[in-house]
Formats: C-alpha cells, structure tokens, sequence
C-alpha cells in the first residue's frame, strides 16, 4: 500500500480510527492469514487487535470483561476445564 492510499483510506473513514473514533489514525491494519488491508488504525487500537491475535472470540470475552460479565471455566476432570460458550 503506498502512502497516498493509506491516505485515502484515511480520508473514507473521515480522518478518525473506526475502533474509538478518536482522530489521526497511521497504523495500516490487515489480516494476517488473508493479507488484505481493513483499515487504518491509532496504534493503541492496531496494538490491541494484534495482542488478542486477531480472535474475534477472544474480543468478545474481552467485551463481555469489560462489561462486568466474569466468566469461569468449568473443571470436567483434573487439569481438564470446558470453556464456556
């Protein structure tokens, strides 16, 4: 991607990271397995994304964290625990 389409790609998302909305995202986002690009990021919010290895079940127990809705997993046997869906 050269700098005038990340540019323009800036621009189409009105100048702000579409996770928090906050202004001058410079961090080109893309999956990793795919190589395709999905946005420009903040580098708080690029950060994120890559720390949760780009699992989208792990953002969701992250949301469902943050929003006071601790889980727990459940022993089946000694060292074996059912996650809950």
């Amino acid at each position: 991607m050269t700098e005038a389409e990340r540019d323009a790609m800036i621009k189409e998302q009105f100048g702000i990271c579409p996770i928090c909305l906050e202004p001058g995202p410079k961090h080109v986002d893309h999956d990793h397995d795919t190589g395709k690009v999905r946005g420009v990021l903040c580098f708080n919010c690029n950060s994120a994304l890559g720390k949760l290895r780009d699992d989208p079940d792990a953002m969701r127990r992250a949301i469902a964290y943050l929003e006071g809705n601790v889980w727990k997993p459940i022993l089946e046997a000694p060292g074996v625990y059912q996650l809950p869906s």
